[in-house]
């Protein structure tokens, strides 16, 4: 499949060189069902699982906080990294609310 050279919003696009670096984190990524393309000249290619794993499919369902004890707990995301994340996510929300009046 051929698209234009443009990138797409939710897509995280990637050059070859960038994409060769760390291959296997990509592919995990894609596998757990982020948005990966690699684009080379004027060809960007998706990379997606032939079928969702079933790690994917169930995370689709979980809480927000849930989803953050699952991240911790296979040591993706630190204590620490957690806290920070949380506290931009309150951050974010306080503004919004403020921007609606609220």
């Amino acid at each position: 499949m051929q698209v234009s050279n443009e990138y797409f919003e939710g897509v995280k696009t990637l050059t070859v060189q960038e994409a060769s670096q760390s291959l296997s984190d990509w592919l995990r990524r894609a596998a757990n069902g982020e948005q990966i393309a690699i684009h080379e000249g004027d060809c960007t290619v998706l990379l997606q699982p032939l079928s969702e794993s079933r790690e994917a499919s169930a995370a689709k369902g979980l809480s927000a906080r849930e989803a953050l004890r699952r991240l911790q707990s296979r040591s993706r995301l630190t204590a620490a990294q957690a806290e920070d994340y949380l506290r931009e996510v309150r951050a974010e929300r306080l503004t919004d609310g403020r921007r609606n009046g609220q």
